[in-house]
């Protein structure tokens, strides 16, 4: 069941005072990750959220999460 997720418009994308980038999604902000670059943290929040809606379909035994 591991449905590819389209990543969503609404995320938020923030400069850290170490020079990193902080990445999470409006809707979910429990959906967020860091990154060196700001493609990296997008790259990683595109993970993390991937994982989080997979987990909720398998919550609800969606058979596809996009």
């Amino acid at each position: 069941m591991n449905a590819s997720v389209p990543f969503p418009e609404n995320y938020v994308l923030e400069c850290t005072a170490d020079g990193g980038y902080y990445a999470y999604l409006s809707d979910y902000d429990q959906c967020c990750a860091y990154g060196e670059t700001e493609d990296d943290a997008l790259a990683n929040l595109q993970d993390v959220a991937e994982e989080y809606f997979n987990e909720i379909a398998l919550l609800y035994r969606i058979e596809d999460a996009s």
